[in-house]
């Protein structure tokens, strides 16, 4: 009867154990690198949702024509161009909380307004509603400053992208305060606000003050996707460098993280939207995961 092992049964042994571990290891890595993959994947795909969703509701509400895509010297130009030049989408949002409210009518009454003078006058249009709306919307408003502008429909109600300054003196009564276009349009638009959507990659300089305060990494900067609103570019303000100068005028937020391209393009009159994210799963597996979304 044997009393024990031998030594090479011990090393067989163990050497079988050592294997085994090895393969135990292996698999339980595997998984668990699956299921981080599998979070991430879920948190890409609800961050990119999110932010898609967040741009179509903001372009909804947008002056038709004055969508467009920017290069980054600054070029802009109708989405309809040449895309993949383009690194920055923007556009005049409506003063839609306005409409709401029936602070104004959207309609030139052609026959009581004075061209001569620069003056328009809209039915139904009321001064006060229009100021106390624009104040609850961005939590000030002044005539002086152009904080609103116009915009005429045109002829299809298509709109314009030119954005003219004006102001009210009484209920009805719309002052330009540029020259006034040659042709007048009987129905118009109020815009309160630019947007701007742009890779941190893409921004003009690197290390934007607008972008200082919300505290984003430098190894995060190229990779987030901003939206800029807020600023108004029938003044001449840009979405980022004039932000700081312009207090508390121009706002910035983070759309989403990990966005390594972000697109638009006008196809059969809809927007096309589209990201890409990418983020790297531990062992420099990356997880790649694209998304759209139609703007009508």
């Amino acid at each position: 009867m044997r009393r024990g092992y031998t030594l090479i049964e011990i090393i067989i042994t163990v050497a079988i154990t050592g294997i085994l571990s090895v393969g135990m290891f292996k698999a339980f890595e595997a998984i668990t690198i699956r299921s981080e993959k599998a979070k991430i994947l879920t948190t890409l795909s609800i961050d990119s949702q999110s932010a898609l969703d967040q741009i179509s509701i903001l372009l909804y509400n947008r002056s038709p024509m004055s969508v467009q895509g920017c290069d980054t010297a600054g070029n802009c130009e109708s989405l309809d161009a040449n895309l993949y030049t383009k690194t920055t989408l923007k556009w005049l949002g409506l003063a839609t909380e306005s409409y709401n409210a029936g602070a104004y009518s959207a309609f030139v009454d052609m026959e009581r307004s004075d061209f001569a003078t620069a003056t328009l006058y809209s039915p139904q249009t009321t001064k006060a509603s229009i100021e106390t709306n624009q104040s609850a919307k961005w939590g000030a408003f002044s005539w002086a400053n152009h904080d609103i502008a116009l915009v005429f429909s045109g002829s299809f109600d298509e709109g314009d992208s030119t954005a003219y300054p004006i102001t009210m003196t009484t209920d009805n009564q719309i002052l330009f305060d540029v020259a006034p276009p040659t042709t007048i349009y009987e129905k118009y638009n109020l815009v309160d606000s630019g947007y701007a959507v742009v890779r941190g990659e893409h921004l003009p300089e690197k290390n934007a003050t607008c972008i200082t305060p919300l505290g984003i990494s430098s190894t995060a900067f190229d990779n987030t996707l901003f939206l800029f609103d807020n600023y108004r570019p029938w003044n001449g303000e840009s979405f980022c460098a004039d932000i700081a100068a312009h207090t508390p005028r121009g706002r910035v937020s983070v759309l989403s993280y990990n966005v390594n391209a972000f697109r638009a393009q006008i196809i059969n009159g809809t927007i096309r939207l589209s990201i890409d994210t990418n983020r790297t799963v531990r062992g420099g597996n990356p997880v790649r995961l694209s998304k759209q979304k139609v703007v009508f």
